[in-house]
C-alpha cells in the first residue's frame, strides 16, 4: 500500500503538485504523501472538486483549479502556482482521459491527446523552474503500457485531428506515447541539473 511503500518517510517541508489529486491514483498520492508531511498542491477540473478532495485527507493541502482541455486555465493555474512562491520538489502529471468512444476534438486536436500530453507539456513547461528551484526537483509523468498501442510508426503529426481515422485505444497509446517521449526528452535536457523527470506506467 501506500502507506507501507512510504513508512519511515518524512516529507515536512517538501512540496508536491499533483493533477487530478480529487480521484483515483491522484487523490491517493495526495492522502499519503500529505500524510508523510508535504504538503500538496492539489490540482483538480475546477475548484469545488479540489477543495472537497482537500477536505477530506489530514495534512496541509493547496486546492488548485485546471481544466486540461482549456489552455488559457493552465495558465491562470501556473499563476496561481507562481505566486505561492514556493519551490516545487516534487511534480506529479497525473490526470488523464482514456478510450473516448467517438472522436472529440480541442483545438481541432484529439482530445486524449490535448488532455494527456500538451496540457502537462504547457504545465510543466511554465513550473519548470520552481522545480529547478528545489534542492532535487523531480517529475513524474504517469504514461501507460497502452503506449504499445500507438501507431507502428509512432506520433501520427499528419492525423493530430484524428479526422483520417480514429480508434479510442489508438489515440490513447498516442497520447500517452507523446507523454513518454516529453519525459524523455526532458530528462535529456535536465542533464547536469538537479531534477530528474522519469515517466510511469501507474500498475
Amino acid at each position: 500500500t501506500g502507506e507501507e511503500v512510504t513508512q519511515g518517510l518524512d516529507l515536512s517541508g517538501k512540496t508536491v503538485l499533483i493533477t487530478g489529486a480529487n480521484s483515483g491514483l491522484g487523490y491517493e498520492t495526495m492522502r499519503v504523501l500529505a500524510m508523510r508531511g508535504a504538503h500538496i498542491i492539489a490540482i483538480a477540473r475546477n475548484m469545488e472538486k479540489a477543495k472537497k478532495a482537500c477536505a477530506s485527507v489530514e495534512g496541509k493541502t493547496t486546492p488548485v483549479a485546471c481544466e486540461l482541455t482549456d489552455f488559457n486555465s493552465i495558465v491562470a493555474c501556473t499563476k496561481t502556482i507562481q505566486g505561492l512562491n514556493k519551490p516545487i520538489d516534487i511534480l506529479i502529471c497525473n490526470a488523464g482521459i482514456m478510450e473516448l468512444p467517438e472522436l472529440e476534438q480541442v483545438y481541432g486536436i484529439e482530445k486524449q491527446f490535448v488532455v494527456n500530453h500538451l496540457g502537462h507539456f504547457i504545465l510543466t513547461n511554465r513550473l519548470i523552474d520552481q522545480v529547478k528551484a528545489a534542492g532535487q526537483g523531480r517529475i513524474v509523468m504517469l504514461t501507460s503500457g497502452h503506449y504499445k498501442s500507438a501507431p507502428p510508426e509512432g506520433i501520427q503529426f499528419d492525423n493530430l485531428s484524428g479526422e483520417k481515422g480514429y480508434n479510442p485505444l489508438t489515440a490513447y497509446g498516442q497520447s500517452k506515447l507523446a507523454v513518454a517521449l516529453f519525459s524523455q526528452e526532458l530528462s535529456r535536457r535536465l542533464e547536469g541539473t538537479a531534477v530528474t523527470s522519469n515517466a510511469v506506467h501507474p500498475g
